[in-house]
């Protein structure tokens, strides 16, 4: 049977190699830089334009929720792109608060992401288990975009989430490593695809984790 400390949705593929060369060649000359990329205004530099990102609450089970800040001053395209994104995220919880009745994470997915995620909700699942409190989504960018293709970085927080019992709602008395810092503070890396009908859908799942440089810098 699959455990869900390791079967989470954090899967790694060929990750170690992108993340060592700033994930892509086509963002590696956009180093990670959490907070945004817009830079402050100063005596230096006094047209720069401060943004600042909208925080919003989803709520992915009874118990669970997931808060997002969403980066301001997108453009249309990359705000479809975040919210593919944040979607897959979240529909992923959803599914595993739902014991796997709420399948629609598996329509913001295909190929390797849409089986990892698959597997990671059947983690929960086959050992009754579900989740509770609170995962949050930050610093979240649109890394880069060639044709039918972007990346979106983003870090992830799930130190305030807690495997419960499916049945009874409590926690179970041996939560999993992942839901404690350092491992629970993460860059989430996901490589997403425009179909034909004009959707995007996240195609794979890369992930760094404490102590790699791009984890840490996630840490508040």
């Amino acid at each position: 049977m699959i455990s869900v400390d390791t079967m989470r949705m954090r899967v790694v593929l060929a990750a170690v190699a992108l993340l060592s060369t700033g994930c892509s060649a086509a963002g590696a000359d956009r180093p990670f830089t959490p907070g945004g990329d817009a830079a402050p205004a100063t005596t230096a530099n006094p047209g720069a334009v401060i943004s600042t990102p909208e925080t919003k609450t989803i709520q992915a089970g009874r118990d669970l929720t997931v808060q997002v800040e969403s980066p301001a001053g997108l453009t249309q395209a990359q705000q479809a792109i975040v919210e593919a994104f944040t979607t897959g995220y979240v529909s992923s919880w959803k599914a595993v608060t739902s014991q796997g009745e709420d399948d629609a994470y598996l329509k913001a997915a295909e190929e390797q992401a849409a089986r990892d995620s698959y597997t990671w909700v059947r983690g929960f699942v086959n050992r009754g288990r579900s989740a509770a409190g609170t995962a949050k989504l930050y610093s979240i960018q649109v890394a880069s975009v060639s044709g039918r293709g972007a990346e979106v970085d983003a870090c992830v927080d799930e130190s305030a989430v807690q495997v419960t019992d499916a049945d009874t709602g409590q926690a179970i008395p041996d939560q999993p490593d992942w839901t404690k810092p350092p491992t629970a503070v993460y860059l989430q890396i996901a490589a997403l695809r425009r179909g034909d009908d004009g959707r995007w859908r996240v195609k794979a799942y890369m992930h760094a984790t404490y102590p790699h440089q791009r984890a840490k810098e996630c840490r508040r």
